[in-house]
C-alpha cells in the first residue's frame, strides 16, 4: 500500500489520467492545430500563488487529493526563491486502512531556477520521514539532513541540479514539441540522477467540470524514486498555453494496477 501512494504524481508538476477514466475524453491534435505554443521562447517565471489541485484515482475510484501551490518569494541564503508546497493526502475511506499525509517544500531560486532547499514531511501508515536537503549550487554539494534520526551526508551535485518537486516547475518552463527529449539533473533518494522526458505528442483533452484543454503528451523515465516519477511506465499530458498546467499523470505499479491523478482545481 505505501508504494500504492508514494507512486503518485504529481506534477504538480510531470501530470495525467488513465484512459478507461470518465472524467476525461481524448482527441487527436495535430502539430499545426498547436500553433508552434510549446517550441517558441517561454516566459521564465514561475506563477506566484498558483495553486493546482489534483484527484488521485485508482481504478476510477478517489482515494485521496494532491495540491501544488507557490507560497510565496522568500529569502534562501541571502537569495529570493519561489517557496512551492505539496501536500498528499488520502481520504476517510483509506485513512481506515492506511491514512497517509505527506508534505513536500522546495525553495527555487527566482533567477536561476535551481533548487536550494527541498524538505520532505511523510505520515504514511505507521512509516515516518522527516527530511531536509540543503543545496549549495555555486559549490556543487549538497546536505542532506534527517530530522528524526540525525543522520546527515554530504554531497556532490551536478550543476543546476533540480530536486523531486522543483524539476517538474523547470520542466514545464522549457521549449519542446513532439520528438524532443528533455534531460533534468536531480538530486533524489541521497543520489544524483537524468531525469529524461520524451516529448511524444499534442492532444486535446476534456476534463470534467473544467473544459477542454490542448495538450501535449510526454513520458518521463527515471531510475529514482520521487514525487512525480517512480520505478515503471508513466504518462503525463501539460497544457501547451502560456500557463504550461500538468493536467493529468497516469503511472502503472504492479499488482495494484494504474493509478492516476487528474487536475479538478486551478487558480
Amino acid at each position: 500500500m505505501k508504494k500504492f501512494f508514494v507512486s503518485i504524481y504529481i506534477l504538480i508538476s510531470l501530470m495525467a489520467m488513465t484512459a478507461g477514466c470518465r472524467a476525461v475524453k481524448f482527441q487527436g491534435l495535430s502539430s499545426e492545430d498547436s500553433l508552434g505554443a510549446l517550441s517558441g521562447k517561454q516566459e521564465q517565471k514561475i506563477r506566484v500563488y498558483e495553486r493546482l489541485k489534483y484527484s488521485i484515482r485508482w481504478m476510477g475510484v478517489e482515494v485521496g487529493t494532491a495540491e501544488g501551490k507557490v507560497e510565496g518569494i522568500e529569502k534562501v541564503k541571502g537569495r529570493d526563491a519561489y517557496h512551492i508546497s505539496l501536500r498528499v493526502l488520502s481520504n476517510s475511506v483509506i485513512n481506515l486502512i492506511y491514512p497517509v499525509v505527506d508534505e513536500h517544500h522546495t525553495y527555487i531560486d527566482v533567477k536561476d531556477l535551481h533548487t536550494l532547499r527541498y524538505e520532505k514531511n511523510l505520515q504514511e501508515g505507521r512509516y515516518r520521514a522527516n527530511e531536509v536537503t540543503e543545496y549549495d549550487q555555486e559549490g556543487h554539494t549538497a546536505l542532506f539532513h534527517a530530522l528524526r534520526s540525525g543522520d546527515q551526508k554530504e554531497m556532490l551535485i551536478p550543476k543546476h541540479v533540480q530536486d523531486q518537486l522543483s524539476c517538474g516547475y523547470w520542466f514545464r518552463l522549457q521549449p519542446m514539441k513532439p520528438s524532443d527529449t528533455i534531460h533534468i539533473p536531480v538530486n533524489a533518494d541521497e543520489k544524483n540522477w537524468d531525469l529524461q522526458v520524451d516529448i511524444l505528442k499534442y492532444n486535446r483533452l476534456q476534463i470534467e467540470n473544467l473544459g477542454y484543454f490542448d495538450a501535449v503528451e510526454v513520458e518521463p523515465h527515471a531510475k529514482f524514486q520521487g514525487v512525480f516519477v517512480r520505478r515503471g511506465k508513466v504518462r503525463a499530458w501539460q497544457g501547451i498555453d502560456e500557463r504550461r498546467i500538468p493536467l493529468m499523470m497516469q503511472t502503472t505499479i504492479p499488482v495494484l494496477g494504474t493509478v492516476s491523478a487528474i487536475l479538478v482545481e486551478y487558480e
